[in-house]
């Protein structure tokens, strides 16, 4: 243990996870017919953390991550320890718009827009003091962006806000000391940013806040080895990078063969990797299960990495098609993205969507089966319907309309 450990953050090695126990009981979400009259913020907290953040954590996550601690039983805490008024204010306001949502209450829409506003307006201060040095940067300020994002993915007050508030929270992380992760909950929330982070950068049209990725993963979050998925990630966001650029010039161009090659061979190699820790622990990643005609998976987490590997090389062969990229198996790619959509929402609801914004939205432009395509853009629809994810559907949307815009020029040219 570092020095540095001592005061919240502790080197994880690879097998320290353990689970961390409920602080409060799942309670009964209330009646529509009684919603109006509920005048407890309280309650309406309680209901938000239970329906839809309970899901910031995913079975299996820590093993990759090696967070002691999660941040969903965290918050609770940091949001009435008094020392951070724009994290009390953006709970209440993002539990508001969630429970606003899902009982189509005008009334309560408007108070979490007003509670929302208050919360941008003291989180303003906090960042003020910060850049003067005053104050250093908290767990508690990264927080609350990460809370207006939920809030912009629900309400979608302007089109670019859902992804200011991602990138605002990511930079945060280039200046915080480690001492704020807080027994690796720090950690976890980065790796929900930068889910996050791989949908944004493939509907930013070329407009990216760059961040220094790798000095977070060993400066602020203190990494040793990094996790699978980070590692991942890195590769996926690269790819995404050129992608982006690409579809902002309405022209068809692609990565050099060298670095594709390079980028490919890595994600395999990381696959390779991947499995043979599995087998290691006498664990089966996925398989297929007959009764049910479903994929099954380890875990959530397992079924989202999954997700990622597939993304990757979807795109990979999207901005370097002169490189064969591997079908293990002979698996559609675009499927398997499919099946853990359906896998995760059989078995999880609320935040946990969000992380699959990026695989799914590579379905929805791409997949060579129109049915692909529109199970994919389905699950956007539900999101919507019935999580409320307003925020997010108009991305994809958007994004949607632009890449049938180019193809159409492209076919002119």
């Amino acid at each position: 243990m570092t020095n540095k450990a001592q005061h919240g953050m502790q080197k994880r090695e690879k097998k320290l996870f353990s689970g961390s126990e409920t602080m409060f009981e799942v309670q009964a979400w209330p009646k529509q017919s009684s919603i109006n009259r509920i005048s407890d913020r309280s309650v309406i907290t309680e209901a938000f953390y239970a329906r839809f953040l309970t899901y910031f954590t995913s079975e299996g996550d820590g093993k990759d991550i090696r967070n002691r601690a999660s941040w969903f039983h965290r918050l609770p805490y940091f949001a009435v320890d008094g020392t951070n008024e724009a994290l009390t204010l953006a709970v209440e306001s993002t539990a508001l718009s969630y429970c606003a949502v899902q009982t189509q209450n005008p009334a309560l829409q408007r108070h979490a827009r007003d509670l929302y506003g208050r919360a941008m307006q003291n989180h303003g201060r906090f960042l003020a003091r910060s850049r003067t040095g005053k104050d250093a940067v908290t767990i508690h300020m990264i927080s609350t962006s990460v809370l207006f994002s939920f809030f912009e993915a629900m309400q979608a007050t302007n089109v670019d806000a859902y992804c200011s508030h991602i990138y605002g929270a990511a930079k945060m992380f280039e200046v915080t000391d480690p001492r704020q992760c807080t027994e690796g909950v720090l950690c976890q929330i980065f790796y929900h940013i930068r889910t996050q982070m791989a949908f944004a950068q493939l509907t930013s049209q070329g407009k990216q806040t760059p961040v220094d990725v790798k000095k977070i993963l060993y400066n602020a979050l203190d990494y040793e080895e990094l996790p699978v998925f980070q590692r991942l990630v890195t590769h996926f966001t690269r790819l995404a990078d050129v992608y982006s650029k690409v579809n902002v010039s309405n022209k068809q161009g692609y990565m050099e063969d060298a670095d594709a090659q390079m980028i490919s061979t890595a994600v395999e190699d990381l696959w390779d990797e991947y499995e043979a820790a599995s087998a290691l622990d006498d664990e089966q990643l996925t398989w297929y299960d007959d009764l049910h005609g479903t994929m099954e998976y380890r875990d959530a987490f397992t079924a989202l990495v999954c997700a990622y590997f597939s993304a990757s090389r979807i795109l990979l062969a999207i901005v370097a098609p002169s490189i064969t990229v591997p079908v293990p198996d002979s698996t559609n790619h675009h499927q398997n993205i499919l099946n853990v959509a359906h896998y995760l929402e059989t078995h999880l609801i609320g935040c946990a969507y969000m992380r699959m914004a990026a695989p799914l939205l590579l379905v929805t432009l791409y997949a060579p089966k129109m049915g692909q395509r529109k199970r994919a853009f389905d699950y956007f629809q539900h999101w919507e319907d019935n999580q409320g994810l307003r925020g997010i559907t108009t991305l994809v949307v958007d994004c949607m309309y632009r890449y049938m815009g180019m193809r159409a020029l492209r076919e002119k040219e």
